[in-house]
């Protein structure tokens, strides 16, 4: 099992779904469904199923610890809320 592939596909796959996570609400299903297509062709393209698959769950369990110490508490908000200093409206 090549270990170095593993880690690249969890910390690429773990930024992605951080990030995911902090997307606006109307913009969050396009963000997973890039998501979802980066992981379909990363499967097709490269002969790495395991270590793809392993790089998956590591990424997810990653994702998983982040809503839960941080993300859940901190909710994001939406772009209307969204007041810019110095902008006279």
């Amino acid at each position: 099992m090549d270990w170095g592939y593993v880690t690249l596909v969890a910390v690429t796959f773990s930024i992605l779904l951080i990030i995911a996570q902090r997307v606006e609400e109307r913009r969050r299903r396009m963000v997973r469904g890039f998501i979802v297509s980066m992981a379909i062709l990363l499967m097709i393209r490269y002969e790495l199923q395991g270590e793809n698959l392993v790089g998956y769950v590591i990424a997810l369990f990653v994702s998983f610890l982040f809503w839960l110490l941080i993300g859940r508490y901190n909710r994001v908000g939406s772009s209307d809320v969204i007041k810019v200093y110095g902008m006279d409206d």
